[in-house]
């Protein structure tokens, strides 16, 4: 698939649904910093005695990777819509469209310079729709006095989302919900998860179900299916350290009963889950490779780390093993901080491998998101995750 350079936006590739919005502007500007803390806030715990992986050393840019000059352009928007986001899963959709999620999104337009206006709107979710080189983003209330997508009843609380699937004419998202819980930078945390379900095509919103708040695992992070499953990979926070956890259910069956993988068999307790990789950043992509399938996400042996790596198995119960170094962000330095890597398999290309996505973000200054609105948008990079050698993450070339 080949794109023309991003033009700006006409007005109809902006799609607001029904409602109205409170006007929520310019004090979002921190929130969209708090997203990236979030995801990166255990790296600030790690004990100085830690060994749980080893040491870092130092790594070429890439490993086979790389840019997707294409997507890079496709989301370079100028115009009305969406202008720059993190979170970026994707979606498959039947008809060939893919469907985009973004958590804290910018809408408006972007001055030639690269600037944003400081009343730019800043929603806490979005979603925007690609049919070819065409990008349409759909939220709540109008043009001018956007919402979320997705708007929580409690207005102390947000959505960010996780990953999803279709299953007959139906486009299952799970949403993580988000509380502030005590005042501060510090003071908010993971609330439970829901589902959103869509109607296909017109992707209209059908019903908002809500999810088990299961022992403390966010599960919804990553989706694979495989013969008669789909299998939904959790985290959960310990200390310093994000544990991977894998529950299943029968395709088409996401409502229903769930079973947990308990270290050597399944179970329908979910308190019986045990973690099957330590390491893991908040947000990753799991994807089906020509052997068993990988997982990509940070390298969380560093705080802020530039690396993103994956870790591969032959089932989705592991043993996983790794991690082998995929690529460095190059935007990433002491102020810019790289985030949030997923896998977009509808995009596949032979010769080029998987699409894989990164986010980027300011670290400590949140004025500068309105100063360049490139350091909120995400970076693409081509990667042939089967061609990488079964390597341990750090090790010289």
């Amino acid at each position: 698939m080949a794109f023309r350079p991003a033009n700006p936006i006409s007005p109809e590739e902006t799609m607001p649904l029904h409602g109205s919005c409170d006007k929520r502007r310019r004090q979002f500007l921190v929130s969209v910093v708090l997203t990236l803390l979030f995801l990166l806030a255990p790296l600030f715990l790690l004990p100085v005695a830690c060994t749980r992986i080893s040491p870092v050393a130092p790594l070429p840019l890439s490993a086979g990777a790389i840019p997707a000059t294409d997507f890079n352009q496709l989301f370079t928007r100028s115009g009305n819509g969406w202008t720059g986001g993190d979170g970026t899963l994707s979606i498959g959709l039947p008809d060939g469209r893919t469907l985009w999620l973004f958590g804290d999104t910018f809408l408006g337009y972007v001055r030639p310079d690269g600037s944003r206006p400081l009343d730019s709107p800043l929603i806490r979710n979005c979603l925007v729709v690609q049919d070819g080189e065409r990008l349409v983003t759909r939220h709540e209330g109008t043009t001018h006095d956007p919402r979320a997508f997705l708007v929580p009843e409690d207005p102390d609380t947000w959505y960010w989302p996780g990953d999803g699937t279709v299953w007959e004419n139906r486009v299952w998202i799970f949403f993580h919900r988000f509380r502030q819980v005590t005042p501060g930078m510090w003071g908010w945390a993971w609330d439970g998860t829901v589902m959103a379900v869509l109607q296909l095509p017109d992707l209209s919103l059908d019903r908002v179900i809500a999810m088990p708040h299961d022992h403390g695992v966010a599960y919804g992070a990553a989706l694979y299916e495989a013969d008669a499953w789909v299998y939904i990979f959790g985290t959960e926070q310990r200390g310093a350290v994000k544990h991977l956890h894998l529950a299943r259910a029968p395709r088409g069956g996401l409502e229903g009963s769930w079973h947990y993988w308990a270290g050597q068999h399944w179970s329908d307790n979910p308190g019986a889950s045990r973690s099957i990789l330590a390491g893991v950043s908040s947000q990753f992509g799991v994807v089906g490779l020509e052997q068993g399938l990988g997982l990509v996400t940070m390298d969380e042996r560093q705080p802020f780390s530039d690396r993103i790596v994956v870790y591969r198995a032959e089932t989705p119960t592991g043993p996983w093993q790794g991690p082998v170094d995929i690529y460095r962000a190059p935007e990433a330095d002491s102020a810019v901080a790289a985030y949030n890597p997923f896998v977009h398999p509808q995009f596949s290309r032979h010769g080029n491998g998987h699409l894989i996505s990164y986010n980027i973000n300011h670290v400590h200054d949140p004025d500068t998101l309105y100063d360049d609105a490139a350091l909120y948008r995400p970076r693409f990079i081509w990667v042939d995750l089967d061609r990488l050698a079964v390597r341990p993450a750090g090790q010289e070339r």
